[in-house]
């Protein structure tokens, strides 16, 4: 018995090298790309931030005259509903409408400074819509 060579031809496997060949053509492409997006966000990261600089504040409303009138009936509330005032009264009231008016002035200012934003009594806005924070002024004088 006599062995024959094998005839048939095996099938041909791709080298490795042949196999990563799309692999780094695909990154010849994307290295690039990636590049050049990252380069373009750095050189506008100025103009953004001037832009974002330069815009105006954002308008907010806050309704005065409902508190003021909320705070008028507590006073009454406090200094009696007779007919007669008395100075001691008068001087409680006073002094009680003082200290809301500070207290009014400086939860506008600090509410105004934490939404970066201009506060506006609603009386005054003609048009437009606008985010109203009388609820949040009234929560935060309690």
């Amino acid at each position: 018995m006599t062995t024959e060579p094998n005839t048939n031809p095996t099938p041909e496997t791709p080298a490795p090298a042949e196999a990563a060949a799309p692999a780094a053509d695909r990154m010849r492409y994307v290295i690039p790309a990636v590049l050049s997006t990252l380069l373009t966000l750095v050189a506008l990261a100025p103009v953004a931030y001037v832009i974002n600089r330069n815009m105006p504040a954002r308008v907010a409303t806050v309704d005065l005259q409902v508190l003021v009138e909320e705070d008028q009936k507590r006073t009454l509330d406090v200094i009696g509903k007779g007919g007669d005032v008395t100075d001691e009264q008068r001087a409680v009231a006073q002094k009680l409408t003082i200290d809301f008016a500070k207290k009014l002035s400086a939860t506008v200012d600090a509410l105004g400074q934490e939404c970066n934003c201009v506060i506006v009594n609603k009386a005054a806005l003609l048009g437009g819509v606008t985010i109203d924070y009388t609820d949040q002024v009234r929560a935060r004088m309690k």
